[in-house]
């Protein structure tokens, strides 16, 4: 009875949102005693963060995550619903430090930092595991703490970045640039890749192998301006022949050959959270609907405007909502569709746009046709690279589009956030950064001072 009662606690502690540094012991310290001399305890504390990361933070498909919460950011996503909810403080530009999904986003990811440096802290003092489980479950743990970290800097600006579980150390911890937090980043990454295989735990996709890895450094590198190594990443990615294009229709599906990541529901039999979140059944919408500027980006005959969007009742345009996830609840005793993270679409955007700055223009416009060509759009013959970057671009916008923030990351990294005042009269320069948390603030006064305009 101790000894689950204990258990207990651990679990309830983990899936708790307090503030990062509000307590004197971060209260989901594990004992890595216990924990790292055993390999089944080891791969055990590992699956569990990538249940941290489906369930709560940035990589969440549910209205709390990036994806939801900055497609009614940017032009997305039109809100419908009137109630003061965090995502609606998104839509109308109204995000204070006091907001709660400001907090939660950033708590969250810090508190699955703090998991994965526990786990690199026990790795380091284990003596039993085997060679090969210390390398992947060290792999696995560094890639995400080097993509939250992305996400964070991305989001927030200047953040710290975490590599202990100390607590003394980090209840003091100072802001780094984004620039340093990129580079400290790709070392992270860059490390997993040299511990990583090409090949996966399990016959599904649900744990990161070296080629994820190899696609967020093709992210981070083509973010941070550096064209050329994340050309190479992206090619290292694209001859491995495991990945391919699928038909629009089976992109999101679990058994997809163009996924290089999912994260797997909780139970046999349920799907993803984003099913759920972006999709509705009966009209009026009470949430959110597609906006208007997103749906008529898309030409008439493109396969994803007819497939990854759906209209209930009428054909109002307010009636109409995201359907890349079909399933929105439980199919009996076997899932059907899996959160898809990381994608060989992505990839070909990125070799894309990385032949754009190259001025190859024969291969940047490949690399587009391929997608334009599964998409059922005619091919296209770029010339120049103003026009080949902004082809890119809009690609990314009509491929990605609320999957993880993409499109305000990109906006953000290409200078060209004030498009949105389009749709988005009171868009101001400062929302190109999230504020930090009030609480945050308080706690630690070297996070000091506040971005801009908050």
């Amino acid at each position: 009875m101790i000894k689950l009662m204990g258990s207990i606690c651990i679990i309830l502690s983990v899936s708790a949102c307090d503030d990062f540094l509000e307590v004197g012991v971060p209260k989901d310290q594990l004992d890595n005693d216990k924990v790292f001399h055993d390999g089944k305890a080891a791969t055990a504390a590992v699956v569990n963060v990538y249940s941290m990361l489906r369930n709560n933070g940035f990589l969440s498909g549910n209205k709390e995550g990036v994806g939801y919460l900055m497609g009614c950011y940017t032009d997305e996503l039109k809100v419908v619903n009137t109630q003061d909810v965090n995502y609606r403080f998104f839509y109308n530009g109204t995000v204070l430090s006091t907001n709660a999904a400001v907090k939660n986003l950033w708590n969250y990811t810090y508190q699955q930092i703090y998991a994965v440096n526990n786990i690199l802290e026990g790795l380091d003092t284990s003596a039993t595991l085997s060679h090969e489980l210390e390398q992947q479950l060290r792999g696995e743990a560094l890639a995400i703490r080097g993509l939250l970290h992305f996400y964070l800097t991305m989001t927030y600006g200047d953040v710290p970045y975490i590599n202990t579980t100390n607590y003394n150390t980090n209840r003091q911890i100072a802001k780094l640039s984004s620039l340093k937090v990129l580079d400290n980043a790709v070392q992270d990454l860059k490390t997993a890749e040299s511990l990583l295989s090409e090949n996966y735990i399990s016959a599904e996709r649900i744990r990161i192998n070296k080629n994820t890895v190899q696609a967020l450094l093709a992210r981070v590198l083509l973010y941070r301006g550096d064209w050329l190594p994340a050309k190479e990443y992206a090619q290292a990615v694209l001859d491995n022949g495991n990945y391919k294009l699928e038909d629009i229709d089976k992109v999101f599906l679990k058994e997809s050959k163009s996924a290089l990541w999912q994260l797997k529901p909780d139970t046999p039999g349920k799907n993803t959270l984003e099913g759920t979140a972006y999709s509705f059944t009966a009209v009026p919408a009470k949430e959110s609907v597609v906006s208007e500027a997103l749906y008529n980006s898309f030409d008439a005959d493109d396969l994803r405007k007819s497939l990854w969007f759906k209209s209930v009742g009428t054909g109002n345009s307010d009636n109409i909502h995201v359907y890349k996830y079909k399933q929105r609840g439980a199919t009996g005793t076997t899932s059907l569709e899996y959160s898809v993270v990381v994608r060989i679409e992505e990839v070909y955007l990125i070799m894309a746009e990385c032949d754009a700055y190259a001025g190859d223009w024969e291969k940047c416009s490949e690399m587009l046709n391929l997608l334009r060509e599964r998409s059922g759009l005619t091919p296209v013959q770029l010339t120049d690279e103003g026009t080949a970057v902004e082809a890119v671009l809009q690609e990314r916008k009509k491929e990605l589009f609320c999957e993880f923030g993409h499109r305000f990351y990109d906006l953000k990294r290409r200078d060209k956030l004030n498009v949105l005042r389009e749709v988005k009269p009171f868009w101001s320069s400062h929302f190109e950064k999230l504020p930090l948390p009030e609480t945050e603030l308080q706690l630690n006064p070297n996070l000091l001072p506040q971005n801009n305009g908050y």
